[in-house]
């Protein structure tokens, strides 16, 4: 294994919180009812613009033109990216304890994704920063998780992806690559095909080099 190539939301950081409040100041413009933090995590993994989209279903129905709940989503975000986002226990110290290379592959937009790493001092720790929209395609299509290997001058057998939901775990399987899985994040239901020695359940005590592989 020669690099460690990381998910974000649910991942990494605890940023639901940011992300319900944001969803709903987007539901309150539209005049829809709010939407709880349970819904909103359960929504999480395939984007923004899923993201938008499934709040709508959830208050009222999916209207024809989304563009402007893509953009009053996209305005509360940035206004309050980490207000309440925090990172998971043991992150930090995990990271400074890596001394391989290490990436981000997130289906959450290039420029939040990285000011949020600026904002909660990450950026330092990431050759390569993937958003959803640095490429063609959205995780769960391989095309970002094998564009960041790529980045990072390696191949997909040399690299290691830690995710937190079956959209992760598809990626890295559609790309051929080793996955880790954080059995903390947002995930709400069980992961089907993915085998327990693939999965950890604390940053505290996580020995990567164990999932190269599996």
């Amino acid at each position: 294994m020669k690099a460690i190539i990381f998910d974000l939301d649910g991942t990494l950081v605890h940023s639901a919180p940011d992300i319900h409040a944001a969803a709903n100041v987007m539901l309150a413009h539209a005049g829809r009812d709010p939407v709880t933090l349970d819904q909103v995590i359960g929504f999480i993994g395939n984007g923004i613009e899923k993201l938008v989209e499934r709040c709508l279903r959830a208050t009222g129905g999916v209207p024809d033109d989304l563009t402007p709940h893509y953009a009053e989503m996209n305005r509360a975000y940035a206004k309050d990216l980490t207000t309440l986002t925090r990172l998971f226990d043991g992150v930090r110290e995990a990271l400074d304890a890596i001394d391989l290379p290490m990436a981000l592959c997130t289906n959450k937009p290039e420029i939040p994704a990285r000011d949020l790493c600026d904002q909660l001092d990450l950026t330092r720790y990431f050759t390569v920063i993937t958003g959803g929209d640095s490429t063609q395609a959205k995780k769960p299509d391989p095309l970002p998780l094998v564009h960041t290997a790529v980045a990072l001058g390696l191949t997909v057998e040399e690299c290691l992806y830690v995710g937190d939901s079956v959209t992760d775990f598809r990626t890295a399987r559609a790309a051929e690559m080793a996955f880790a899985y954080f059995t903390g994040g947002y995930q709400p239901t069980p992961v089907e095909g993915l085998r327990s020695e693939e999965c950890f359940d604390s940053w505290h005590t996580l020995d990567l080099s164990r999932f190269h592989g599996a």
